[in-house]
């Protein structure tokens, strides 16, 4: 006579299923930090272009800054979101050229004096001392983005892990930035000071999160968040890339990834700003 133990079967079944679970891989004990350079622009400031140009000396081919530009700070332009302005404001931001690393303090040097400001003219980057940037933080940022053209929607996931259980509140901020935009722009190193036509990059679209970044729920020391956007037809999607950082609350920034908009393209990122055709 057989036996038949239907518990002892659901208990194999459910062994197996779980088995099969891909477990989350080890949370090691510091990820790779990636700086955020936040610079504070205008079409109608004539000074930005230089600093403009002294933000991607200061950045060369360091891939551990990803830069994006406010078009605050000194008037409204074409490029301008209200969330740049909520930014601007909150810094303090007066006037452009500014800029802002980490939305913490860096030392620089004025006129031979040693200062140290959470916003300052780019101007300073030439006595910016990169090792005072750490190298090393505690979260880890995840950009996953899956664009449908034909709709022009685009969703991102983005995920991490925390490297600590003893963190203070983080919110997570997430933008599209693009590049390769034909307007007009104001320069004082230009004789007739007025470019009819200036190639813009790195400007802020849209704001996905609230400007001042959402907060995350950590469940296990991970996170994981999910956003929308149906892209404007104006914007190329091949130069836009989602950059996505976490912050203790507003401030500082404790990791920042950027990725493109679509896979297989770089996002822009190989368009720099520049002149084209002078008034």
């Amino acid at each position: 006579m057989k036996h038949f133990f239907p518990f002892l079967a659901l208990s194999l079944v459910f062994v197996a299923l779980t088995s099969c679970k891909p477990k989350d891989e080890p949370i090691p004990d510091s990820f790779p930090k990636t700086h955020l350079i936040e610079e504070f622009t205008g079409q109608s400031c004539g000074y930005c272009p230089y600093g403009m140009d002294c933000i991607h000396d200061f950045m060369a081919d360091d891939t551990n800054f990803i830069l994006v530009l406010h078009h605050y700070g000194y008037q409204q332009d074409h490029f301008t979101v209200t969330g740049s302005k909520k930014i601007t404001n909150k810094l303090k931001v007066e006037g452009a050229p500014n800029m802002t690393i980490n939305r913490a303090k860096t030392a620089y040097r004025e006129s031979g004096v040693k200062r140290s400001e959470v916003v300052f003219h780019p101007g300073y980057l030439t006595s910016v001392d990169k090792t005072q940037f750490e190298q090393k933080t505690y979260a880890s940022v995840n950009i996953q983005n899956t664009y449908d053209p034909s709709s022009r929607e685009l969703k991102i996931k983005v995920s991490g892990a925390l490297c600590t259980t003893d963190y203070p509140s983080l919110n997570l901020t997430v933008l599209i930035k693009e590049s390769g935009m034909i307007d007009s722009q104001v320069d004082y190193s230009l004789s007739s000071s007025v470019w009819k036509e200036f190639r813009h990059a790195n400007a802020v679209r849209a704001f996905l999160s609230a400007a001042e970044g959402d907060p995350i729920t950590v469940t296990n020391q991970r996170y994981s968040e999910n956003y929308v956007i149906d892209l404007k037809d104006a914007w190329v999607p091949e130069n836009c890339m989602v950059v996505a950082f976490l912050s203790e609350e507003f401030q500082p920034v404790v990791q920042a990834a950027q990725k493109p908009v679509v896979d297989g393209t770089k996002g822009g990122a190989d368009i720099l700003h520049g002149g084209i055709t002078p008034l």
